[in-house]
């Protein structure tokens, strides 16, 4: 995999996420953490967009903030959904 797309995909998911912890109610990363029942180091470094949870954590995640996974995950998709409509209407 291309390393700089890795950093982007990190990034934007870490991004991502602690908007999606805040907006949930949970303040802090630490308490967040605690709901879902991993160290909050641990969690802190899918915050900075050092590692990433599996997937199994990832469902955890979602559940608790009632979000799906592509809110948290850069798919690009809607983008491209948005473009094809766009020419298909030219």
């Amino acid at each position: 995999m291309n390393n700089g797309f890795h950093k982007q995909v990190m990034h934007a998911f870490a991004e991502r996420l602690r908007t999606a912890r805040i907006e949930a109610g949970y303040a802090h990363a630490k308490d967040f953490a605690e709901a879902l029942g991993v160290e909050p180091p641990t969690y802190r470094y899918w915050e900075r967009g050092q590692a990433a949870p599996d997937l199994t954590t990832l469902t955890r995640i979602c559940r608790l903030l009632k979000v799906e996974p592509n809110d948290l995950l850069p798919l690009g998709r809607h983008a491209r959904a948005g473009e094809s409509r766009g020419r298909d209407a030219a």
